[in-house]
């Protein structure tokens, strides 16, 4: 997988993407208006920032940003969340994906992701 097959494939499902650079100079693909599907969070709408990343094989981020934050920030919690590079209005969620990336695979952890803020 690339990273323009991930931008593809959600564009393809109907997501909103785009880019920006964040206050840390990296540069993040971001899901605008990701509407969260179950959990405590079920219903409530946020923006998805992912680090982009150009290695090949591509190498998933270690996290995912929300705009706005929706926890408390604590990296003690099984939540795992903390201040974000992207810039203060973002949070950034410590979770890796595991096994092969694909872009059905990063839309299935997003929803996990959520799914366990009880």
């Amino acid at each position: 997988m690339t990273h323009q097959e991930l931008v593809d494939h959600l564009v393809g499902i109907g997501w909103s993407v785009d880019h920006l650079t964040g206050k840390d100079g990296n540069t993040y693909l971001v899901i605008h208006d990701y509407e969260i599907t179950s959990g405590r969070l079920k219903g409530t709408k946020a923006d998805i920032g992912i680090l982009k990343t150009a290695g090949a094989p591509y190498t998933a981020p270690a996290a995912i940003h929300t705009k706005p934050h929706l926890v408390p920030m604590d990296m003690q919690s099984s939540l795992r969340t903390q201040a974000s590079g992207i810039g203060a209005e973002w949070q950034y969620w410590s979770r890796l994906l595991r096994g092969i990336p694909t872009p059905k695979a990063f839309v299935v952890q997003i929803a996990t992701i959520f799914s366990e803020v009880h």
